[in-house]
């Protein structure tokens, strides 16, 4: 548990019981330092229990294996994560430990549940430790935890648990001015009720021997001097534009500007039944897809990307589905033509591939991250590597990392599969990844002596992650984009930003104490009473209509199938119909589905489509032996007295539903005539 001089500056409130943030850069020890903080409270503090919430599930393990297991030579440590079954019995894993290290959704689910054996109370802890902090705002879990803190504090609430957060960039919050970061920086510090923000000031010199910063470079390169593969992707999107009969929709293909036109088109097809829009919408959606997969690697990825759309089982009694599908098939062989004449190939590549050469060649122990924006990309990249024969030759031991979240474009990776490619990078086995920005915040990588963003656009707080992650001793930092593109002009701004939120922090820092508190409780005060009035507007919204005189239609073929009053919610999250006519609208799926997560009393069963359009609805629950059907509201259109909807949550819609009453249904089925 030794620290270093500037770890022990940082902690020096939270040593003394004071609520701090600590800010410190990507590979400088913040976990070690605050287990230090937990240790010492937890020895000087009886009955002291600590909360270490983390913002991913990954994260749950690494900090109990690698971090906090110290602590186990004189406490109790437990780690709960939303694949584990001790999540069911929280309150009592909380009682019996010393230590909890958890996802921030599972604590806020205890605080809200009224189930005995799930629910808790803030002040059962005396200490939370808020990983990446910098998530405690607007509607993140992290803010939803400490608002209830918040409120208690305000009301005069005693024996509320002490605050430590960490965090590596807090950012600007989307302020480009002085005074706007300035504001961001206490939003947060009052967020996190934070009577100080910590950094390195008197050991800054350690720290940066410590933690070196990589050289960082641009690496651009031209535009395709011509793309007859592009082009005629954007003759046939203009051809549908003429079908649907708004051929000056717009002509900006291949961009995100052009997707966002597209799904709100499809949206608004949707709730006014126009079936013709609403199909050339998601097909337009999967050229545009394809448009941009071109620009970002090969031709032939998003060549495969259609290809894989069209081999889907289509609705073959839909005339536009049967028009969209034989345009693909005319123009099947030209473009796999097109795709496959590599003078036509993207020059981003090219200049991968010379980095690449350079750092692999030179050093034998090289070890890196190239990090791109999908998972499409990603694994693209990591096929084109593969096929790349100048690089087949280099020791190059190269896997893809992405997210755990379900995709339908490409396979999600699970828990399992991401702890098991991260285990291989840190002994060595892999020496690459080609990453999503799962691998940016939080994830104990090893330092790597190059660090790519490839044609990536996001803000400060992800660039100042990455950054990070190349920490090896000569490393670099490559920024990959088209010369003159807004990846690099973002980059730029991002770079005058992480100045501009250093600024703000001193100031924040510098502030006379009895300013700072007078600001933060304001700031708390305006808080706490705009999320109270967000909750009445929230709650006065689900009742403005009778659940009966609301209908679902499928969002495919307009049929109606179900009214709200049918539906009802299991465990206060999963929406099921409970109407047992309901029945004979769907399908089921041949296989059951396997999920990694376990669940208290279910298990998933198959997927469910439309009867009449095989449109995927949602999937089978088997609830206590029990089979309902849980549908995904996106699925449907919903129509109400005043209008027709497709709501992407259920948290929007406007009228009451009522939980499962499991013993209500069983007996409602012995009543049934079938």
């Amino acid at each position: 548990m030794e620290l270093r001089d500037y770890q022990w500056e940082v902690i020096t409130p939270a040593l003394g019981g004071e609520n701090s943030v600590v800010w410190l850069p990507t590979g400088a020890g913040k976990t070690r330092a605050a287990v230090h903080v937990c240790r010492r409270h937890l020895q000087s503090r009886p009955r002291a229990k600590v909360a270490v919430l983390v913002n991913k599930v990954h994260l749950v393990d690494q900090h109990s294996k690698n971090e906090f297991h110290v602590l186990q030579d004189a406490f109790s440590v437990a780690a709960i994560s939303g694949d584990s079954k001790e999540r069911f019995f929280f309150a009592w894993i909380v009682k019996q430990n010393d230590v909890v290290i958890c996802t921030a959704q599972i604590l806020q689910n205890a605080l809200v549940s009224v189930e005995e054996d799930m629910h808790v109370e803030l002040t059962d802890f005396s200490l939370l430790v808020i990983d990446e902090c910098h998530h405690t705002q607007k509607d993140g879990v992290y803010n939803k935890i400490m608002l209830n803190y918040l409120q208690h504090k305000l009301s005069g609430r005693q024996n509320l648990p002490q605050i430590l957060g960490l965090t590596a960039s807090p950012g600007t919050g989307g302020a480009t001015s002085f005074q706007g970061a300035v504001d961001h920086i206490l939003q947060i510090c009052a967020n996190l009720d934070a009577a100080k923000i910590m950094s390195a000031q008197e050991h800054v010199q350690e720290l940066q021997t410590q933690v070196p910063q990589p050289r960082k470079q641009y690496d651009l390169c031209q535009e395709r001097a011509q793309d007859p593969f592009g082009a005629r992707l954007k003759e046939i999107m203009e051809q549908i534009q003429q079908y649907m009969g708004t051929p000056d929709l717009s002509r900006d293909f291949g961009t995100q500007a052009y997707e966002q036109r597209i799904v709100e088109l499809e949206k608004r097809a949707a709730e006014t039944f126009c079936r013709k829009a609403r199909v050339c919408a998601l097909h337009l959606r999967r050229y545009n897809d394809a448009l941009l997969v071109n620009d970002a690697v090969r031709m032939i990825d998003a060549f495969q990307c259609l290809s894989k759309f069209y081999v889907i089982e289509r609705d073959l009694k839909d005339p536009t589905e049967l028009f969209l599908a034989a345009m693909f098939a005319e123009n099947r062989t030209r473009l796999l033509e097109l795709a496959r004449d590599e003078q036509y190939e993207n020059p981003r590549l090219g200049k991968l591939e010379e980095i690449l050469q350079e750092q692999f060649q030179a050093s034998g122990a090289a070890r890196g991250i190239v990090f791109t924006r999908t998972r499409q990309c990603a694994h693209s990249l990591h096929g084109w590597l593969r096929d790349t024969a100048s690089l087949r030759g280099l020791d190059i031991r190269a896997a893809v990392l992405t997210g755990a979240g379900y995709s339908n474009q490409t396979k999600h990776m699970t828990q399992n599969e991401q702890q098991d490619v991260i285990e291989s990078f840190r002994r060595g086995a892999l020496n690459l990844l080609f990453s999503t920005s799962v691998a940016e915040e939080g994830l104990d990588i090893p330092e790597c002596n190059i660090v790519v963003r490839y044609g990536l656009m996001t803000n400060e707080i992800a660039m100042v992650q990455a950054q990070g992650r190349a920490r090896a001793e000569n490393s670099m930092y490559s920024v990959l984009a088209k010369a003159s593109s807004r990846e690099v002009s973002r980059e730029l701004l991002n770079e005058k930003l992480v100045g501009l939120m250093v600024r703000a922090i001193r100031e924040v820092q510098d502030m006379p104490e009895r300013e700072y508190r007078l600001k933060i409780l304001e700031l708390q005060r305006n808080a706490v009473i705009s999320w109270k009035e967000r909750e009445a507007k929230s709650s006065e919204r689900r009742q403005l209509h009778d659940p009966g005189a609301v209908f679902f239609y499928c969002i495919n073929c307009n049929v109606a199938v179900c009214r709200g009053s049918d539906i009802r919610t299991v465990e206060g999250m999963h929406h099921v119909n409970i109407n047992p006519l309901f029945q004979f609208y769907y399908k089921v799926g041949p296989e059951k589905l396997q999920l990694e997560r376990a669940f208290k009393d279910w298990e998933p069963g198959c997927c469910l489509a439309c009867n009449e359009c095989n449109q995927a609805w949602g999937m089978e629950m088997i609830y206590r032996g029990v089979k309902l059907p849980i549908l995904s509201i996106k699925n449907f259109v919903v129509e109400t007295p005043d209008e027709k909807r497709n709501y992407k949550k259920w948290s929007n819609v406007t009228f009451p539903i009522e939980e499962f009453d499991y013993l209500e249904y069983c007996s409602s089925l012995d009543t049934q005539p079938f």
